[in-house]
């Protein structure tokens, strides 16, 4: 099993840090939600987390980090902690699910209870229990508060260090590609990152992104998109020889 992670190890690491992406905007939007409104959606938790059985997105990325990033021959300190970072993020997202289904299903529950009246209600003790137990459920929502706020600090540590992961990794060309065919999403998540991501990754020659996903492309024969790609390329250094080269080589 390690020997083939090993061997397609460019195209598990794309995957990872797509899969990241993806999962950082959804949990993004419930940050979103809860500065708002106080609140989460259960439904898109569990979608995100998922079960054993139906793991969701971040299962899945858990998962994938933990069978790449720190098996390599030569895993890197940024590997070991970048696996860490993202296997607390899934651990954070559950206990915020969990939180999330209390405060949705539990909390109506307890609230709903009728308060004493001269007619109808709980006696002295009971009354008091029930309070009790309303404060706990209220301290639910400062929990969610906590988990949200460490879940958005373990994202941007990841953001860096996916930058020094990825650091002169300039000729990996999945990487290329999934910065390239979804350039808007990376630029989204990474936000202020993700020039220093590029800065990383390709040095003083950010068109090379775009080259080694043209050739990327080429390699699929899907010329009509090479040639967008060369285009970007070209589009951040006219004089680039190789991108021309490139060009005029497949008549593109």
């Amino acid at each position: 099993m390690q020997g083939w992670v090993q061997i397609n190890r460019e195209a598990f690491e794309r995957d990872v840090l797509r899969d990241f992406c993806l999962a950082s905007e959804q949990l993004g939007d419930q940050f979103a939600r809860f500065a708002a409104s106080g609140t989460v959606s259960f439904p898109v938790l569990r979608s995100l987390v998922g079960e054993p059985w139906d793991k969701g997105l971040l299962w899945r990325l858990k998962d994938k980090s933990h069978h790449v990033l720190p098996q390599a021959d030569d895993a890197s300190l940024h590997g070991l902690l970048l696996d860490w970072t993202l296997g607390y993020v899934f651990h954070e997202s559950l206990k915020l699910m969990e939180a999330a289904h209390q405060r949705q299903y539990y909390a109506p529950k307890l609230f709903s209870l009728p308060d004493r009246g001269p007619d109808r209600g709980p006696d002295d003790e009971t009354e008091r229990l029930i309070n009790a137990l309303r404060v706990i459920q209220g301290e639910t929502r400062a929990s969610m508060r906590r988990e949200t706020a460490r879940l958005a600090m373990l994202l941007r540590h990841a953001r860096r260090l996916f930058c020094l992961y990825f650091t002169g990794r300039a000729g990996h060309r999945p990487l290329a590609r999934f910065l390239h065919d979804n350039n808007a999403l990376a630029r989204h998540v990474f936000r202020d990152d993700y020039l220093r991501l590029v800065r990383a990754v390709y040095g003083d020659a950010p068109e090379r992104m775009h080259l080694e996903a043209a050739r990327s492309l080429l390699e699929s024969a899907r010329e009509e998109a090479a040639a967008g790609a060369l285009a970007a390329a070209l589009a951040i250094n006219p004089d680039s020889a190789e991108a021309r080269e490139l060009k005029a080589l497949h008549g593109l």
